[in-house]
């Protein structure tokens, strides 16, 4: 029997770069990237303390990462640095409001 062949890019589930933002809300993040773009939520990571982790949307085969922020290891929200963060996303007229 032929060993099963593993992808470690893991290419089934992820595009050659996916975006990842660092949120302040996982929870309220996923919640407002689903209602206001369509996303589909592909699933939520607790650590050992039961708070979320990691969230990873998906649209259209790209994948949105989401992180808590912590300094420690220098990830901070756009808004406790004072700067912004944008996503550029293609959608048809029509859907949802402008």
């Amino acid at each position: 029997m032929a060993k099963k062949k593993i992808d470690p890019l893991n290419k089934k589930a992820y595009g050659a770069v996916s975006a990842a933002l660092t949120v302040s809300d996982i929870p309220a993040a996923v919640s407002f990237y689903q209602k206001a773009f369509g996303f589909t939520k592909r699933g939520i990571m607790n650590g050992p303390d039961g708070k979320p982790i990691h969230a990873e949307l998906t649209l259209r085969g790209t994948t949105l990462m989401l992180g808590p922020e912590s300094p420690a290891m220098g990830r901070r929200t756009a808004k406790s640095v004072g700067a912004s963060q944008s996503l550029h996303l293609c959608r048809k007229r029509g859907q949802g409001s402008r």
